[in-house]
């Protein structure tokens, strides 16, 4: 279960197949979680990544920054 820590209520699944990317075909698969209240969003990954060169096994993708 996620909760949103804003408005203390139980998160929804909004999206599945959204692909975490940090670059060169390494994309961590990932459901995307939206509080119903507020609409805050998180990204819950899988533990590993996959190799995915192609940006072809995920419905969408993040491109996450390393800043």
């Amino acid at each position: 279960m996620y909760v949103c820590v804003f408005c203390k209520r139980e998160m929804r699944c909004d999206k599945n197949s959204v692909g975490a990317d940090f670059g060169d075909g390494y994309v961590y698969p990932a459901d995307r979680w939206r509080c119903p209240v507020c609409g805050a969003m998180i990204l819950a990954t899988n533990i590993k990544p996959s190799y995915d060169p192609d940006y072809n096994f995920q419905d969408e993708y993040l491109r996450i920054r390393e800043d």
